[in-house]
């Protein structure tokens, strides 16, 4: 079963060195989802694939 949720992009300007135009872009996903994914405090490693149009986020 797929399960899908709306979400909004959180973009932020970068800090430090960064140049005046760059931007931070983060999503946030649900917590019950980064649990059956197997992601905890200790063990936060993603592998983050992206064909254009989709992308897929699997445990490291």
């Amino acid at each position: 079963m797929i399960e899908e949720r709306n979400a909004n992009m959180i973009i932020a300007k970068a800090g430090g060195n960064a140049s005046q135009s760059a931007y931070n872009c983060k999503v946030s996903i649900p917590k019950t989802w980064a649990d059956k994914l197997g992601v905890s405090i200790n063990d936060k490693a993603l592998s983050l694939k992206f064909d254009g149009d989709t992308i897929i986020i699997r445990k490291a």
